[in-house]
Protein backbone atom coordinates (compact mmCIF):
# COMPACT_ATOMS: atom_id res chain seq x y z
CA UNK A 1 0.00 0.00 0.00
CA UNK A 2 1.18 3.49 -0.68
CA UNK A 3 2.27 5.91 -3.31
CA UNK A 4 2.95 4.29 -6.66
CA UNK A 5 6.22 6.08 -6.81
CA UNK A 6 8.76 3.41 -6.00
CA UNK A 7 10.55 3.55 -2.62
CA UNK A 8 13.92 5.29 -2.72
CA UNK A 9 16.43 2.78 -4.12
CA UNK A 10 15.42 -0.54 -2.50
CA UNK A 11 17.74 -3.54 -2.87
CA UNK A 12 17.22 -7.28 -2.48
CA UNK A 13 17.24 -8.45 1.11
CA UNK A 14 18.96 -11.65 0.09
CA UNK A 15 22.23 -9.89 -0.74
CA UNK A 16 25.18 -10.90 1.48
CA UNK A 17 25.84 -8.48 4.35
CA UNK A 18 29.45 -7.41 4.84
CA UNK A 19 29.31 -5.15 7.86
CA UNK A 20 27.21 -5.11 10.99
CA UNK A 21 24.63 -2.32 11.16
CA UNK A 22 25.82 0.86 12.83
CA UNK A 23 24.70 4.40 13.25
CA UNK A 24 26.39 6.53 10.58
CA UNK A 25 27.63 10.10 10.68
CA UNK A 26 24.66 11.99 9.18
CA UNK A 27 26.61 14.80 7.56
CA UNK A 28 29.30 12.51 6.15
CA UNK A 29 26.72 10.11 4.73
CA UNK A 30 24.77 12.93 3.09
CA UNK A 31 27.98 14.42 1.71
CA UNK A 32 28.96 11.12 0.09
CA UNK A 33 25.51 10.59 -1.41
CA UNK A 34 25.36 14.15 -2.75
CA UNK A 35 28.82 13.72 -4.25
CA UNK A 36 27.64 10.55 -6.04
CA UNK A 37 24.53 12.32 -7.34
CA UNK A 38 26.64 15.21 -8.67
CA UNK A 39 28.61 12.79 -10.85
CA UNK A 40 25.49 11.67 -12.74
CA UNK A 41 23.42 14.87 -12.63
CA UNK A 42 23.49 15.76 -16.32
CA UNK A 43 20.99 18.53 -15.60
CA UNK A 44 23.91 20.60 -14.32
CA UNK A 45 25.23 20.70 -17.91
CA UNK A 46 24.47 23.88 -19.89
CA UNK A 47 22.89 21.81 -22.66
CA UNK A 48 22.48 18.25 -23.93
CA UNK A 49 20.44 16.17 -26.35
CA UNK A 50 19.10 12.74 -25.39
CA UNK A 51 17.41 10.35 -27.78
CA UNK A 52 16.32 6.83 -26.88
CA UNK A 53 14.42 3.77 -28.03
CA UNK A 54 11.97 2.64 -25.36
CA UNK A 55 9.93 -0.46 -24.71
CA UNK A 56 6.97 -0.62 -22.34
CA UNK A 57 4.37 -3.20 -21.46
CA UNK A 58 0.84 -2.48 -22.66
CA UNK A 59 -1.84 -5.08 -21.89
CA UNK A 60 0.81 -7.70 -21.30
CA UNK A 61 2.64 -7.13 -24.60
CA UNK A 62 5.89 -5.23 -25.30
CA UNK A 63 5.39 -2.05 -27.29
CA UNK A 64 8.21 0.03 -28.79
CA UNK A 65 8.39 3.81 -28.80
CA UNK A 66 10.74 6.79 -28.74
CA UNK A 67 11.92 9.35 -26.22
CA UNK A 68 13.71 12.67 -26.72
CA UNK A 69 14.89 15.41 -24.35
CA UNK A 70 16.52 18.66 -25.46
CA UNK A 71 18.04 20.72 -22.64
CA UNK A 72 19.18 24.34 -22.76
CA UNK A 73 19.36 24.56 -18.98
CA UNK A 74 16.47 24.84 -16.49
CA UNK A 75 14.96 27.82 -18.34
CA UNK A 76 14.49 26.01 -21.66
CA UNK A 77 13.80 22.32 -22.21
CA UNK A 78 11.64 20.13 -24.43
CA UNK A 79 10.64 16.50 -23.88
CA UNK A 80 8.78 14.17 -26.26
CA UNK A 81 7.38 10.66 -25.72
CA UNK A 82 5.77 8.64 -28.50
CA UNK A 83 4.15 5.18 -28.67
CA UNK A 84 1.61 3.75 -31.11
CA UNK A 85 -1.62 5.52 -30.21
CA UNK A 86 0.01 7.92 -27.74
CA UNK A 87 2.06 11.09 -27.91
CA UNK A 88 3.26 13.59 -25.32
CA UNK A 89 5.14 16.88 -25.59
CA UNK A 90 6.31 18.96 -22.64
CA UNK A 91 8.01 22.33 -22.96
CA UNK A 92 9.12 24.07 -19.82
CA UNK A 93 11.27 26.40 -17.78
CA UNK A 94 12.11 26.94 -14.11
CA UNK A 95 8.54 27.45 -12.89
CA UNK A 96 6.23 26.82 -15.87
CA UNK A 97 5.42 23.78 -18.02
CA UNK A 98 3.23 23.34 -21.10
CA UNK A 99 1.96 19.75 -21.40
CA UNK A 100 0.22 18.29 -24.44
CA UNK A 101 -0.88 14.65 -24.25
CA UNK A 102 -3.08 12.62 -26.57
CA UNK A 103 -4.91 11.45 -23.42
CA UNK A 104 -6.29 13.44 -20.49
CA UNK A 105 -4.39 11.30 -17.97
CA UNK A 106 -0.95 9.74 -17.41
CA UNK A 107 -0.96 6.21 -18.86
CA UNK A 108 0.60 3.55 -16.64
CA UNK A 109 3.24 2.62 -19.30
CA UNK A 110 4.41 6.24 -19.45
CA UNK A 111 4.66 6.29 -15.67
CA UNK A 112 6.80 3.13 -15.82
CA UNK A 113 9.01 4.83 -18.41
CA UNK A 114 9.59 7.76 -16.07
CA UNK A 115 10.32 5.39 -13.21
CA UNK A 116 12.98 3.73 -15.33
CA UNK A 117 14.59 7.08 -16.23
CA UNK A 118 14.38 8.45 -12.70
CA UNK A 119 13.87 12.06 -13.76
CA UNK A 120 11.21 14.28 -15.28
CA UNK A 121 8.74 17.07 -14.71
CA UNK A 122 6.19 14.63 -13.28
CA UNK A 123 7.86 13.98 -9.94
CA UNK A 124 6.03 10.74 -9.50
CA UNK A 125 8.31 9.42 -12.23
CA UNK A 126 11.70 10.52 -10.96
CA UNK A 127 11.73 11.66 -7.41
CA UNK A 128 11.52 8.19 -5.85
CA UNK A 129 14.53 6.53 -7.39
CA UNK A 130 16.76 9.05 -9.08
CA UNK A 131 20.37 9.36 -10.16
CA UNK A 132 20.11 13.13 -10.54
CA UNK A 133 18.60 14.31 -7.25
CA UNK A 134 17.79 13.13 -3.73
CA UNK A 135 15.73 14.92 -1.09
CA UNK A 136 16.81 14.48 2.54
CA UNK A 137 14.39 17.03 4.03
CA UNK A 138 12.05 14.41 5.54
CA UNK A 139 14.56 11.63 6.23
CA UNK A 140 17.03 10.60 8.91
CA UNK A 141 19.82 8.12 8.16
CA UNK A 142 19.43 5.41 10.79
CA UNK A 143 21.88 2.65 9.83
CA UNK A 144 24.85 1.96 7.61
CA UNK A 145 25.89 -1.45 6.32
CA UNK A 146 27.99 -2.96 3.60
CA UNK A 147 27.27 -5.83 1.25
CA UNK A 148 28.23 -7.50 -2.00
CA UNK A 149 25.88 -7.38 -4.97
CA UNK A 150 26.72 -8.69 -8.42
CA UNK A 151 30.41 -8.65 -7.52
CA UNK A 152 30.41 -5.02 -6.37
CA UNK A 153 31.00 -3.75 -2.84
CA UNK A 154 28.19 -1.45 -1.73
CA UNK A 155 27.80 0.84 1.26
CA UNK A 156 24.10 1.18 2.03
CA UNK A 157 22.32 3.75 4.19
CA UNK A 158 18.93 2.98 5.71
CA UNK A 159 16.72 6.08 5.91
CA UNK A 160 13.55 6.69 7.88
CA UNK A 161 10.91 9.42 7.48
CA UNK A 162 8.44 10.86 9.99
CA UNK A 163 5.97 8.05 9.21
CA UNK A 164 8.74 5.55 10.09
CA UNK A 165 8.85 4.29 6.51
CA UNK A 166 12.30 2.99 5.69
CA UNK A 167 14.19 3.08 2.41
CA UNK A 168 17.74 2.42 1.36
CA UNK A 169 20.33 4.28 -0.70
CA UNK A 170 23.54 2.51 -1.70
CA UNK A 171 26.90 3.66 -3.04
CA UNK A 172 29.17 1.58 -5.24
CA UNK A 173 32.57 1.81 -3.56
CA UNK A 174 34.41 1.12 -6.83
CA UNK A 175 32.72 3.72 -9.04
CA UNK A 176 31.67 6.21 -6.35
CA UNK A 177 28.21 6.31 -7.94
CA UNK A 178 24.74 5.57 -6.61
CA UNK A 179 23.88 1.90 -7.04
CA UNK A 180 20.28 1.75 -8.20
CA UNK A 181 20.40 -1.96 -9.07
CA UNK A 182 17.47 -3.67 -7.41
CA UNK A 183 14.38 -5.72 -8.19
CA UNK A 184 12.80 -2.40 -9.22
CA UNK A 185 15.40 -0.54 -11.28
CA UNK A 186 18.65 -1.22 -13.07
CA UNK A 187 21.05 0.88 -15.10
CA UNK A 188 23.90 -0.29 -17.29
CA UNK A 189 26.60 0.88 -19.71
CA UNK A 190 27.74 4.00 -17.83
CA UNK A 191 29.63 6.39 -20.13
CA UNK A 192 31.06 9.94 -19.86
CA UNK A 193 29.13 12.99 -21.04
CA UNK A 194 30.39 16.58 -20.64
CA UNK A 195 32.30 16.00 -17.40
CA UNK A 196 29.54 13.77 -15.99
CA UNK A 197 28.82 10.07 -16.36
CA UNK A 198 25.43 8.58 -17.21
CA UNK A 199 23.96 5.13 -18.00
CA UNK A 200 22.80 4.30 -21.50
CA UNK A 201 20.35 1.53 -20.52
CA UNK A 202 17.60 1.75 -17.87
CA UNK A 203 14.93 -0.72 -16.80
CA UNK A 204 11.96 -0.71 -14.44
CA UNK A 205 10.26 -3.77 -12.97
CA UNK A 206 7.10 -4.45 -11.01
CA UNK A 207 6.46 -7.76 -9.25
CA UNK A 208 9.54 -9.13 -11.00
CA UNK A 209 8.19 -8.30 -14.47
CA UNK A 210 9.91 -5.88 -16.85
CA UNK A 211 7.62 -2.88 -17.34
CA UNK A 212 9.91 -0.42 -19.15
CA UNK A 213 13.31 -0.38 -20.84
CA UNK A 214 15.15 2.69 -22.14
CA UNK A 215 18.09 2.33 -24.54
CA UNK A 216 19.76 5.70 -25.11
CA UNK A 217 21.07 5.97 -28.67
CA UNK A 218 22.32 9.56 -28.41
CA UNK A 219 23.51 11.60 -25.45
CA UNK A 220 25.58 14.57 -26.63
CA UNK A 221 26.37 18.18 -25.78
CA UNK A 222 25.94 19.90 -29.16
CA UNK A 223 25.69 23.43 -27.74
CA UNK A 224 22.69 25.67 -27.19
CA UNK A 225 19.58 24.96 -29.24
CA UNK A 226 17.73 27.79 -31.03
CA UNK A 227 14.87 29.46 -29.16
CA UNK A 228 12.42 28.11 -31.74
CA UNK A 229 13.01 24.62 -30.30
CA UNK A 230 11.14 25.61 -27.15
CA UNK A 231 7.96 27.15 -28.53
CA UNK A 232 5.05 25.77 -26.43
CA UNK A 233 2.43 23.56 -28.11
CA UNK A 234 -0.40 25.52 -29.68
CA UNK A 235 -3.55 25.91 -27.61
CA UNK A 236 -2.03 24.57 -24.38
CA UNK A 237 -2.31 26.56 -21.16
CA UNK A 238 0.80 26.87 -18.95
CA UNK A 239 0.89 25.26 -15.53
CA UNK A 240 3.22 25.31 -12.56
CA UNK A 241 6.21 23.01 -12.78
CA UNK A 242 9.85 22.45 -13.70
CA UNK A 243 12.24 19.64 -14.56
CA UNK A 244 13.02 17.44 -11.55
CA UNK A 245 10.95 19.09 -8.79
CA UNK A 246 11.24 17.65 -5.31
CA UNK A 247 8.60 14.99 -4.65
CA UNK A 248 5.47 15.60 -2.56
CA UNK A 249 5.84 14.03 0.88
CA UNK A 250 3.00 12.04 2.40
CA UNK A 251 2.36 13.85 5.68
CA UNK A 252 -0.99 12.32 6.66
CA UNK A 253 -2.09 8.84 5.69
CA UNK A 254 -5.27 6.88 6.28
CA UNK A 255 -4.86 3.13 5.90
CA UNK A 256 -7.43 1.62 3.52
CA UNK A 257 -9.71 -1.10 4.81
CA UNK A 258 -9.69 -4.50 3.14
CA UNK A 259 -13.40 -4.99 2.29
CA UNK A 260 -15.00 -8.11 3.78
CA UNK A 261 -16.50 -8.98 0.39
CA UNK A 262 -13.09 -8.92 -1.29
CA UNK A 263 -11.56 -11.05 1.46
CA UNK A 264 -14.35 -13.59 1.20
CA UNK A 265 -13.80 -13.89 -2.56
CA UNK A 266 -9.98 -13.90 -2.17
CA UNK A 267 -9.64 -10.82 -4.38
CA UNK A 268 -6.12 -9.35 -4.38
CA UNK A 269 -4.23 -6.84 -6.50
CA UNK A 270 -3.45 -3.17 -6.93
CA UNK A 271 -5.64 -0.13 -7.41
CA UNK A 272 -3.95 2.56 -9.51
CA UNK A 273 -5.32 6.07 -9.90
CA UNK A 274 -4.23 9.12 -11.84
CA UNK A 275 -4.31 11.97 -9.32
CA UNK A 276 -3.60 15.64 -8.92
CA UNK A 277 -1.79 16.82 -5.76
CA UNK A 278 -2.30 20.55 -5.34
CA UNK A 279 -0.06 23.15 -3.74
CA UNK A 280 -2.30 22.76 -0.68
CA UNK A 281 -1.31 19.08 -0.47
CA UNK A 282 -4.87 17.87 -1.12
CA UNK A 283 -5.31 14.86 -3.43
CA UNK A 284 -7.90 14.94 -6.21
CA UNK A 285 -8.54 11.72 -8.11
CA UNK A 286 -8.83 12.32 -11.85
CA UNK A 287 -9.17 8.81 -13.27
CA UNK A 288 -9.21 5.18 -12.20
CA UNK A 289 -6.55 3.34 -14.20
CA UNK A 290 -6.72 -0.17 -12.76
CA UNK A 291 -8.61 -2.06 -10.06
CA UNK A 292 -9.20 -5.77 -9.33
CA UNK A 293 -12.78 -5.11 -8.18
CA UNK A 294 -15.22 -2.29 -7.49
CA UNK A 295 -15.10 -2.75 -3.71
CA UNK A 296 -11.28 -2.49 -3.66
CA UNK A 297 -11.58 0.58 -5.87
CA UNK A 298 -14.00 2.22 -3.43
CA UNK A 299 -11.78 1.37 -0.45
CA UNK A 300 -8.68 2.81 -2.12
CA UNK A 301 -10.53 5.95 -3.18
CA UNK A 302 -11.73 6.66 0.36
CA UNK A 303 -8.20 6.29 1.70
CA UNK A 304 -6.44 8.30 -1.00
CA UNK A 305 -8.88 11.19 -0.74
CA UNK A 306 -8.03 11.42 2.98
CA UNK A 307 -4.27 11.54 2.41
CA UNK A 308 -2.48 14.86 2.72
CA UNK A 309 0.91 15.81 1.33
CA UNK A 310 3.59 18.40 1.73
CA UNK A 311 3.45 19.54 -1.91
CA UNK A 312 6.05 19.13 -4.63
CA UNK A 313 8.39 22.09 -5.04
CA UNK A 314 10.43 23.83 -7.71
CA UNK A 315 13.33 25.83 -6.28
CA UNK A 316 11.62 25.77 -2.88
CA UNK A 317 8.31 27.00 -4.30
CA UNK A 318 5.24 24.71 -3.97
CA UNK A 319 3.87 23.40 -7.28
CA UNK A 320 1.10 21.06 -8.32
CA UNK A 321 1.88 17.45 -9.18
CA UNK A 322 0.17 15.05 -11.58
CA UNK A 323 1.07 11.47 -10.79
CA UNK A 324 -0.21 7.96 -10.12
CA UNK A 325 -0.98 6.60 -6.67
CA UNK A 326 -1.25 2.89 -5.95
CA UNK A 327 -2.82 0.88 -3.14
CA UNK A 328 -1.91 -2.80 -2.88
CA UNK A 329 -4.20 -5.44 -1.41
CA UNK A 330 -2.77 -8.86 -0.47
CA UNK A 331 -4.19 -11.64 1.68
CA UNK A 332 -2.08 -13.60 4.16
CA UNK A 333 -1.71 -17.18 2.94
Amino acid sequence: MGRYLSPLLLWALSSQLLLASNKPDQQEAIRRIQQAVAKTNIFELPSFAMKAAVEVEIQGKPVEGTYQLLWNGPDQWREEVSFPGYSEVQVGGKTTVWVQRSTDFIPIPVYHLRQALGFGSNVGGGGGSSLVQLDFSHKVIKKQRGRNEHGSKLTCFEMEDEEQHTSETCLNETTGLLARNSPYHTEEDIQPIGGKVFPRVFTAREAGKLTAKVSISELTTPGQFPLSTFIPPTGVAPQQGCMNPTSPHLAQRVNPEYPVSARAQHVEGSVKMDVFIGTDGIVKIRKLLEAPSSDLEASAQRAIEAWHYDPAACNGRPVQDSTILQVNYALSH
